[in-house]
């Protein structure tokens, strides 16, 4: 549990940072396999392991925070309409990106193991 904690943490705290950090559009990556790479290059064995182990009708419970920071960090609220076309086609919703950016990530670790 303490573990999760951690993780969570991890995963939420540009969302929760005064000086939020976030990649300007120069840097905004623009395909869900650049978003993947990205991701697992910044992640813990630990974090990774987490995830790996997370069964994949549970990734929501990510949606609020690692989500919410996929959406600031990435741009998917601020006009990375690349991306979220990679992730899910024109129209497709912030949330519906990250959350294919977050399935992507586990597939990915799932690939790994």
């Amino acid at each position: 549990m303490k573990r999760l904690l951690l993780l969570f943490l991890f995963l939420s705290t540009p969302v929760v940072a005064e000086d939020e950090q976030v990649l300007g559009p120069d840097k905004w990556p623009t395909t869900v396999q650049a978003t993947v790479a990205d991701i697992l290059a910044s992640m813990t064995p630990e974090d990774k392991a987490t995830i790996r182990q997370t069964k994949k009708d549970d990734l929501i419970m990510y949606h609020h925070g690692w989500g919410t920071g996929i959406r600031n960090y990435y741009g998917l609220w601020r006009g990375n309409s690349t991306l979220i076309e990679s992730a899910c086609g024109e129209g497709c919703h912030p949330d519906d990106a990250s959350m294919v950016i977050i399935e992507a990530v586990w597939s990915a670790l799932q690939q790994q193991s």
